[in-house]
């Protein structure tokens, strides 16, 4: 696990603008070598729009909307609701103050929330995103994101392709999408949703790791998921489903004093369903979850879930139920 002090900490390291030194200029200076530009906005700024060259563009006091257009732009947003799009090219931008909305577009983008209930939205590309304080909103888009929340209560989206999501500090929502992704809650009670969205079938992205961290945390294992609560008293939810899936999801801590489990399941299919448990033949002191005899999930640590114990949910019948 990472300490949110320390990972934050790294995400500043080579911001090389100090965006406090464009306040209050209105003129555009050529930089050194005639390769970028540096345009200065007074606070009253409503709009500050790039070129097709690299650009280091700074907001006011107010609600700003940034462009950066082509190139590989820094964009800083200071205080207000901001809107700050990075346009093509490999941007860094940064909402600061406000409840901020930024966009990466395309291109390998890192955008940094600030204080504030913040969008952020990278696009395409390998996108590194990270929320900070407040209660935010990151979607990583296409490629490989990493997506950290921070402070707040963070929801997290994934996207298509292999993506790391950490939750950091608050009772964040996380959620992998396409890709074989890493999920971390960190503190918190979180939910870590390891399927693929809108999935009525089973997923077919690969195998997912989730890890709630501490506190009290669900899981929602997909097909081959690797699930871990970590500490807390921890809710898996499994579904029916996984029996005719590639793999199984495993379950990887597993504490009967503390830990729950449900199933859900779909009546048309198990109009009256059995649920057992049994040794796995596959790996040694690990169990098997069966429902009608069909095996749907894996439990490791030679600990033995009592069937009765294992609460079952007819589909839509739970907000949030797995499908």
């Amino acid at each position: 696990m990472f300490m949110l002090a320390g990972v934050l900490g790294l995400l500043m390291v080579g911001a090389a603008v100090d965006f406090s030194d464009l306040l209050g200029k209105d003129e555009e200076d050529e930089a050194e070598g005639g390769d970028a530009r540096t345009t200065g906005a007074v606070s009253t700024s409503d709009m500050v729009e790039g070129s097709l060259l690299d650009d280091i563009l700074s907001g006011g006091g107010d609600a700003d909307v940034m462009e950066g257009g082509a190139g590989d732009d820094q964009l800083g947003g200071y205080d207000g609701d901001d809107r700050i799009a990075g346009g093509t090219g490999r941007d860094d931008l940064h909402g600061q103050g406000g409840n901020d909305t930024i966009r990466g577009d395309d291109g390998s983008d890192t955008l940094h929330g600030g204080d504030g209930d913040d969008l952020l939205a990278g696009g395409a590309g390998d996108d590194l995103l990270a929320g900070y304080e407040g209660d935010d909103s990151l979607d990583g888009g296409e490629g490989n994101d990493r997506l950290i929340g921070g402070g707040g209560a963070d929801t997290l989206s994934g996207g298509e392709g292999d993506d790391a999501l950490q939750g950091a500090l608050g009772n964040d929502s996380l959620q992998g999408g396409l890709g074989q992704d890493t999920l971390m809650g960190d503190d918190g009670d979180d939910v870590l949703d390891g399927r693929v969205p809108g999935a009525g079938e089973p997923d077919t992205d690969g195998r997912d790791f989730l890890n709630g961290g501490a506190g009290a945390d669900t899981i929602l294992a997909g097909s081959g998921d690797w699930a871990e609560g970590g500490a807390g008293a921890d809710r898996f939810e499994l579904a029916d489903w996984l029996a005719v899936a590639d793999d199984i999801a495993v379950i990887a801590d597993y504490d009967p004093a503390e830990d729950s489990l449900a199933l859900v399941y779909d009546p048309e299919i198990h109009p009256d369903p059995v649920v057992t448990v049994a040794p796995s033949e596959e790996t040694p002191g690990a169990m098997n979850i069966l429902i009608d005899g069909e095996i749907i999930a894996e439990v490791l640590g030679g600990y033995a879930p009592d069937p009765a114990d294992i609460v079952l949910i007819a589909k839509g019948q739970a907000p949030g139920a797995a499908v």
